[in-house]
């Protein structure tokens, strides 16, 4: 998954793909956060992709989806002989949904992109704001990776408030923004992952994962 949920943590997708070749391994990658228009791990040697097709590629927060995409037709052929035994198609209205909302995903993407950038550049000099992360700044770590296998850094970001409270206290105050466990709609969404997405993990894990309890992400 590149970039990670919710930190935002860019992966070299050829240098995967290169230890995996090595030692005959086949790549699965996960594009949700970026989609095709942005970043296309196929054509960087992965083998299988996978999006959760409920975010960016519908676009409007109004089906449950998920895509698998190859090219090799031996890996299609096993996919789709899994997908016809256990039944896992998709219905007609919803796939019209997800076909409707693909239309506009070149536009969306760019737009949404050039916002989060204007955000993020923003919080980066809030003295409020302890950390943020979104690899289309100069200063995120894999910001060079990022703009060597994607067209830039996406329509996500984090940023950490410093603590649980001042995190509440930012969702309390909310005008535009949703706040939502999921990304990608027409709307701008935050959630707050320590309580939301990665609830489960224990305090330790959380910060082992650098999911600090002041993080909220933004979509």
């Amino acid at each position: 998954e590149t970039p990670s949920n919710p930190t935002l943590q860019v992966t070299d997708i050829k240098a995967i793909v290169a230890v995996a070749k090595k030692h005959h391994l086949l790549t699965i990658a996960d594009n949700t956060f970026l989609s095709p228009f942005l970043q296309r791990p196929l054509d960087l040697g992965v083998d299988i992709v996978v999006h959760s097709a409920t975010k960016f590629l519908a676009g409007h927060s109004d089906i449950l989806a998920g895509a698998v995409v190859v090219k090799q037709k031996a890996l299609a052929d096993c996919i789709y002989f899994i997908q016809n035994a256990v039944g896992a198609t998709l219905g007609v209205f919803d796939t019209w949904l997800l076909l409707r909302g693909m239309k506009t995903l070149a536009v969306r993407m760019t737009q949404s992109s050039q916002s989060a950038k204007k955000i993020a550049t923003f919080l980066a000099q809030h003295d409020k704001v302890s950390r943020i992360l979104y690899p289309g700044l100069p200063t995120h770590q894999g910001y060079d990776i990022q703009l060597s296998q994607a067209k830039n850094g996406g329509a996500v970001l984090s940023f950490d408030v410093g603590n649980q409270h001042n995190a509440q206290t930012v969702v309390a105050n909310l005008k535009i923004p949703v706040f939502s466990v999921s990304l990608g709609g027409v709307e701008s969404i935050i959630s707050y992952p320590p309580k939301m997405s990665h609830a489960e993990l224990t305090t330790t894990q959380l910060l082992e994962n650098g999911i600090s309890p002041g993080l909220l992400r933004l979509s």
